[in-house]
């Protein structure tokens, strides 16, 4: 097929469309009652505003670091990192919404998977 094809322009804007509705629905703001119920999912978390926040001591930190950028990359979502005394915080929000969203919640329960591994 050619590269500029009838066919292959008309199948490019539906795959966009459809990427595009499957994103924005993950990076819609949750609302105080659906945050306070993630919440309680997600035991070591606080929210403090509009992040998710969690300090974890891993006993590998090069390992977390490394599983952690995996995970940003497939998930296409990223947090921010702050080291401190072999503790690595955790801070999640969706900076174009300045809000927790889907996308966080998700994050966050990768995040967890990964610090109940490698606990001290």
């Amino acid at each position: 097929m050619p590269l500029w094809s009838r066919q292959r322009l008309l199948e490019v804007p539906v795959r966009a469309v459809v990427d595009a509705a499957t994103r924005s629905a993950r990076y819609v703001p949750l609302g105080i009652e659906a945050l306070a119920g993630a919440l309680r999912e997600l035991p070591g978390w606080r929210c403090d505003g509009n992040r998710l926040i969690r300090t974890v001591h891993p006993r590998d930190l090069w390992s977390l670091l490394e599983q952690v950028v995996a995970v940003e990359d497939e998930l296409d979502h990223h947090t921010d990192v702050t080291l401190d005394n072999g503790g690595v915080t955790f801070t999640l929000w969706t900076h174009v919404r300045d809000a927790v969203t889907l996308a966080d919640l998700e994050l966050a329960r990768r995040l967890d998977t990964i610090s109940r591994a490698l606990e001290r």
